[in-house]
């Protein structure tokens, strides 16, 4: 949570970048540090990620969710980067290389906001908030995956991502991320969510 909150101050500190792109921004810091396993360089493309092929990312975008554009916390691609070292899904992983420092992961951040441009195209443009702390919308420290359940007794394992107003979001083992209504959730379900 430190080194979110870290984050978070820093993007809400620094001054506004506009006009971040994919290839000249983000392309170096993701080549630098994660291209020995998600480059045709290397011949790797664990998760069907490739850094080093904008054309193939600009394919992906909202793909499994991996970015989405404007929505930093829905994106796979930034929670697996601020998730804490030694998370099982943080990246890389342990003893796979360097991590992004929390200036790089700002910065990935504020390219999701500004809608992710690659090769001149963008997603629509998210917003940056002012304090995360304590909205409802916040995203929440990385959890784990649980059963959840709605009033017809049907139950998913999914994983947390955040409450938003009177929607969860909830991420399953698929990788999607479903918006689902609050009070059609049962009961025991509902008293898993944070202030419940």
């Amino acid at each position: 949570m430190r080194f979110f909150s870290i984050i978070l101050v820093l993007a809400v500190l620094a001054p506004p970048l506009e006009g971040l792109d994919y290839e000249d921004d983000i392309m170096p810091i993701l080549v630098k540090k994660c291209a020995d396993c998600h480059s045709d360089a290397s011949g790797k493309a664990k998760g069907g990620f490739k850094v080093d092929n904008p054309k193939h990312l600009l394919g992906r975008l909202q793909k499994n969710n991996l970015v989405v554009p404007g929505d930093w916390d829905a994106s796979y691609l930034f929670i697996t980067l601020y998730r804490p070292e030694g998370h099982e899904d943080a990246m890389p992983p342990k003893g796979k290389g360097e991590r992004l420092t929390s200036e790089e992961v700002t910065l990935v951040q504020r390219w999701i906001t500004e809608g992710a441009p690659i090769l001149g195209e963008r997603g629509e443009r998210g917003s940056m908030p002012d304090v995360m702390e304590d909205k409802p919308e916040a995203p929440l420290p990385p959890q784990k995956p649980q059963e959840w359940s709605n009033r017809e007794g049907k139950t998913m394992t999914a994983t947390l991502v955040r409450v938003d107003g009177d929607v969860v979001l909830l991420r399953g083992t698929n990788g999607v991320v479903y918006r689902y209504p609050i009070e059609n959730l049962s009961d025991e379900s509902q008293a898993l969510l944070p202030g419940k």
